[in-house]
C-alpha cells in the first residue's frame, strides 16, 4: 500500500513537468479561431464582383490535416473569368492565418452549373496541396518562412 502511494504521489508531481498539467503549453494558447478565421475569408472574398456566395470551412485534424474547404457561386458565365475568380478564391485559402494549410479545396459554380476546382487551375486532384499552393502564390500567410 505504502509504494502504491509513494507511486501516485510521483505521478502527480510529475505531470506539471511532463505538460500534462500544470501551465499551458504554447500550442494550447495559440490555438487559432477557424471560426473567425472563416468569417474573415469570406468577407474577403466578398470584394470579389462576381461572387454571389461564399461558404468557408477550416479545420485542423490528426486525419484531415490542416484543410481549408471553399464553396462559391458566380454570376459569371465566361470561362476566363471564372477561372480567374477560382484563382482568386484558392489564393484566399491558401493564405488564411490560422494555420498552413496542407490542403485547400475549393469549388466554384457558374449560373449554368457549371463546377471548378483546384483540376481547372491545374492540380491533380480536386484539393490543392501544399506544395503545388506554393509553387502558384508563395509562401502562405500564416507562416512566410515555411517551404515545401
Amino acid at each position: 500500500m505504502r509504494r502504491l502511494l509513494a507511486g501516485a504521489l510521483g505521478l502527480v508531481l510529475l505531470l506539471p513537468a511532463c505538460g500534462a498539467g500544470g501551465a499551458p503549453t504554447p500550442d494550447s494558447t495559440t490555438t487559432p479561431d477557424l471560426s473567425t478565421e472563416s468569417d474573415r475569408i469570406v468577407a474577403e472574398l466578398s470584394a470579389v464582383p462576381a461572387l454571389t456566395g461564399t461558404e468557408v470551412r477550416l479545420s485542423s485534424g490528426a486525419t484531415t490535416g490542416n484543410q481549408v474547404v471553399i464553396d462559391a457561386a458566380t454570376t459569371s458565365t465566361d470561362p476566363a473569368e471564372q477561372r480567374v475568380t477560382l484563382e482568386e478564391i484558392t489564393r484566399a485559402g491558401w493564405h488564411t492565418a490560422a494555420f498552413v494549410p496542407t490542403e485547400v479545396r475549393t469549388s466554384l459554380v457558374g449560373p449554368d452549373g457549371t463546377t471548378l476546382d483546384p483540376r481547372d487551375l491545374g492540380f491533380p486532384r480536386r484539393g490543392a496541396d501544399s506544395a503545388g499552393l506554393f509553387a502558384m502564390f508563395g509562401p502562405p500567410a500564416a507562416d512566410e518562412e515555411w517551404r515545401p
